[in-house]
């Protein structure tokens, strides 16, 4: 027979996730005492920290990426037409004589 799973409250989640990181144990320990599967419980930790985390913070680093990938861009294109620049007026100089 398969055993029923234990059905736990997303605010019991919460509330077991911060008792966890506050009491910096192990997690072991804390899913012991408090008699939840280590896995489940540090999974729940996992989950807490980065909701804890910066929520942020990830957006912010997609959008700096798109904001370095824009500016590489236009670095090359300004490189290109420098270029361009010093080969016209490299042409134009031999034409007057200088």
């Amino acid at each position: 027979m398969a055993s029923e799973r234990a059905k736990y409250t997303e605010e019991y989640r919460v509330e077991a996730a911060d008792y966890a990181i506050s009491t910096g144990r192990p997690v072991i320990e804390v899913a012991r005492e408090i008699g939840v599967e280590p896995k489940t419980l540090g999974n729940w930790v996992g989950r807490r920290r980065r909701e804890l985390a910066d929520p942020g913070a990830e957006a912010a680093a997609r959008a700096g990426d798109a904001e370095l990938k824009a500016a590489r861009r236009r670095i090359r294109e300004l490189e290109a037409e420098n270029e361009f620049l010093k080969k016209a007026s490299a042409y134009f100089a031999r034409g007057q004589g200088l």
